[in-house]
């Protein structure tokens, strides 16, 4: 073997030939490979974010370059300048604000403690109630300028501040029997009304105010209770009561048009009797015609003999037991055998 056969295995020991393939000192470059395209992807993907901004459904942003506000940006993406275009984002869907005695219960957006106020009687009393309120998406620029930078800012601003202040003035325009058990509704309408200009003030539409149940001192609560117990005790005496009435005067009404029927009966029965007596004025012959009839229905009668004449004579049977013949009765003939006919046996 010369040289050059000793140094054929070398060389392709060092290429990476023979039974590995091309061994591994091709992997190094195959990861290289593999690294620059994931560097790559990340490269675009970086840009891609830098050079666009997304705006979800029911937000709107005010776009802002170097502090000021530019234009007003929907739902969509967008492209701006990195590091120069600003995105400042606004809610344009509803958002809930809720006052309640326990906060952490809330599932509102944002929630605040009980508002604790005074009625026009000198009551104390704790306010709670929510409310739902949204930022026009044409008003997000002048929001963002003039109002908050942030929505928290917004709800802190105007929401918050507006609905307690007037709220607690207004508890001040109500008795303690109104808000306990009065037209909670009714109320709720007026306070919304009272509200709505001070959010327009603010750029901000408030939708909805509701109204929950004030919540009084205990020794109040049982007082009122008690006095809603007892009008309604008395509201079920008048109501039975005036059941009482009602069916008495019920029974009054079955009386009174049973006995105008037991009346209109007896007048019927003296109008049919009197036209009976002057039809048989009229028509004498009537009074037998209804007498023969009569007769036809009887089966006996006792009748008087001295006042009534038969119409046929009878005779005692002839003989009585002992064979003599009884003496004819006055006034009857004896009867008489008759002939016996010819060629008779």
């Amino acid at each position: 073997m010369n040289v050059v056969e000793r140094a054929l295995p070398k060389r392709a020991a060092a290429r990476g030939e023979g039974r590995g393939g091309n061994g591994a000192a091709d992997r190094p470059r195959w990861l290289a490979g593999c690294g620059g395209v994931a560097l790559l992807a990340v490269l675009l993907v970086a840009l891609f974010l830098a050079f666009t901004a997304r705006v979800d459904a029911g937000e709107a942003c005010a776009v802002t370059r170097f502090g000021a506000v530019r234009a007003e940006a929907g739902p969509d993406v967008h492209l701006r300048l990195p590091l120069v275009d600003r995105y400042r984002c606004f809610r344009t869907a509803a958002t809930y604000y809720e006052v309640l005695e326990n906060e952490p219960a809330s599932e509102a957006d944002y929630a605040d403690g009980g508002l604790d106020g005074v009625t026009m009687d000198g009551q104390r009393v704790v306010m709670t109630f929510n409310l739902r309120y949204h930022v026009p998406r044409e008003n997000v620029g002048e929001v963002y300028s003039e109002i908050g930078r942030t929505p928290v800012d917004v709800n802190a601003r105007v929401v918050k501040f507006h609905s307690r202040a007037v709220i607690r003035q207004l508890t001040q325009q109500y008795t303690a029997a109104q808000l306990y058990s009065g037209d909670l509704a009714g109320i709720s309408v007026r306070m919304k009304e009272a509200l709505a200009p001070r959010f327009a003030e603010s750029l901000i539409v408030l939708d909805e105010f509701e109204l929950k149940r004030p919540r009084f001192q205990p020794a109040y609560e049982e007082a009122i209770e008690a006095k809603q117990i007892a009008l309604e005790t008395v509201t079920v005496r008048q109501y039975e009561a005036q059941a009482a009435v009602e069916e008495a005067n019920r029974q009054k009404n079955l009386a009174q048009g049973e006995a105008d029927a037991e009346r209109i009966r007896a007048e019927g029965e003296a109008q049919a009797i009197a036209l009976r007596g002057e039809a048989a004025r009229q028509n004498p012959e009537i009074i037998s015609l209804n007498y023969i009839e009569a007769l036809k229905t009887i089966n006996w009668a006792i009748l008087d003999g001295e006042s009534v004449t038969p119409f046929l004579s009878l005779t005692p049977p002839a003989g009585s037991g002992d064979g003599a013949p009884d003496p004819a009765l006055p006034g009857v003939p004896t009867p008489q055998a008759l002939p016996t006919p010819p060629g008779g046996g």
